[in-house]
């Protein structure tokens, strides 16, 4: 069955924390992005835009918590460990796929597998999939906190296709979306994606 995530945060912490997001809240891996991309990393915002990275399983694996950042920039920049600068004002969806398609021409140590987006037309909150090897066989099993049921549109990149699933654990219905191919509007499946996997060609399985 699919389930939705609800972020919550204590009174106290928000007394504490004020509009600022608490500290130590990310992982090292994030904490070393924050340093590269210049902007503070922020772990499940509550409100507001969110601009996400989180690494993609390999099969067997559990996937790690994301980072979330306060800029669109800063999500591509820490995703990409710096080849990829933006613009710090660059709005969701205006890097291309050139600059995303690049690592395989420009040595890379990490790649974007596909950018899911919150809106249609790549807009909205962004939440951005890695791996350290070009695309295989990757997986997330469900959504991390705070993206159940929420992307509207999708671009795919780094040879890589996408499948997103209507449930938890690779549940159908499914969506495929070819290889370095784009969504800009999933249609009936907007607000439905739970569970997603990435491959060398469409469909992708489980």
């Amino acid at each position: 069955m699919k389930h939705r995530v609800l972020l919550t945060m204590s009174v106290a912490a928000l007394a504490f924390c004020g509009p600022a997001v608490a500290a130590g809240t990310a992982t090292a891996a994030a904490g070393t992005a924050t340093g590269t991309a210049g902007a503070a990393t922020v772990r499940h915002a509550a409100a507001g835009h969110r601009y996400c990275v989180a690494v993609a399983a390999r099969p067997g694996q559990a996937a790690p918590s994301m980072s979330c950042y306060r800029t669109f920039a800063a999500s591509i920049r820490a995703a990409t460990r710096g080849r990829v600068r933006l613009p710090a004002s660059a709005k969701p969806g205006s890097v291309t796929p050139d600059q995303i398609n690049a690592a395989d021409v420009t040595p890379a140590t990490v790649y974007v597998l596909s950018i899911d987006f919150a809106n249609a037309g790549y807009g909205g909150s962004s939440l951005t999939w890695t791996q350290s090897s070009k695309c295989g066989a990757f997986l997330a099993s469900s959504m991390p906190s705070g993206w159940n049921d929420v992307i509207s549109s999708v671009q795919a990149s780094s040879g890589c296709a996408t499948t997103l699933f209507w449930n938890i654990n690779f549940g159908s219905p499914t969506y495929p979306i070819a290889k370095n191919g784009a969504a800009s509007s999933l249609g009936v499946f907007n607000d439905e994606a739970s569970s997603q996997s990435w491959c060398t060609a469409e469909p992708c399985g489980s």
